[in-house]
């Protein structure tokens, strides 16, 4: 008679089977950030700080300022320009500051996340099917 080989499952091998599976949740939301200032704020230099603050009825909504380095003043500016998106930020960050791949996409992604949270850009939130891997239209 063969002789069958057979493994003996280690302690972790016998957790990892026990434990179920779970499942990926069939909706969620994702927030988009568009990239862009909204209207209603400036960018000043105030000694060495870079500061952005609300005019008009932006005060009204956002009450304070928010400081900048100084890329993020540099990339500020950047998002002023005509159609910004996060390739030609990274791009001007690049040819700015000599910034690898990696470094312009790390500091550009920092940027449009806190402008995302802070108000400085439009934020949109969708739902995405993650079976059909589409967005779903919310007022279908």
């Amino acid at each position: 008679m063969a002789e069958q080989n057979h493994q003996v499952p280690d302690a972790q091998d016998a957790q990892n089977e026990q434990k179920a599976p779970q499942e990926k949740p069939r909706y969620i939301k994702i927030h988009r950030v568009i990239i862009g200032v909204k209207p209603g704020y400036i960018l000043r230099k105030i000694g060495e700080a870079y500061m952005v603050m609300p005019t008009g009825p932006r005060m009204k909504e956002y009450q304070g300022m928010i400081t900048l380095n100084e890329t993020g003043a540099f990339l500020f500016q950047e998002s002023q320009k005509p159609n910004p998106t996060v390739h030609s930020l990274q791009q001007a960050c690049r040819e700015k500051y000599g910034a690898t791949e990696e470094e312009a996409k790390q500091a550009v992604d920092a940027f449009v996340r806190q402008c995302g949270q802070c108000g400085l850009f439009e934020v949109e939130t969708v739902t995405v099917d993650t079976q059909e891997g589409k967005v779903v239209d919310e007022n279908a």
